[in-house]
């Protein structure tokens, strides 16, 4: 929930840059209700989320529940991270990014 929480604060001042965002939920249990009841549990307005996403996941080898991927304009990574990422850090690597 703490990651959610950064990511919308940060995503509105970034998508009049370009960026595109996504959750993708790897859980094969997961719903659309439990991902409402997660973002209500978090405080936050839904965030674009991918459900049943595991072979996107594993195209990109995230096999943490917190993995961080952000990728460049050309689709290259510029950083990856598996535990709880602050708003402070999805900052300054989406302004390396964009």
């Amino acid at each position: 929930m703490e990651e959610a929480r950064a990511w919308s604060e940060v995503l509105p001042a970034y998508e009049d840059r370009g960026l595109n965002m996504i959750m993708i939920s790897i859980d094969p249990f997961e719903t659309e209700e439990s991902i409402e009841n997660f973002f209500a549990g978090a405080g936050v307005e839904p965030l674009p989320t991918v459900i049943g996403g595991g072979d996107i996941a594993e195209e990109f080898g995230a096999n943490a529940l917190e993995t961080t991927i952000i990728l460049d304009e050309d689709g290259e990574e510029t950083y990856r991270d598996v535990a709880v990422t602050d708003a402070a850090t999805i900052q300054s690597e989406l302004d390396g990014a964009l």
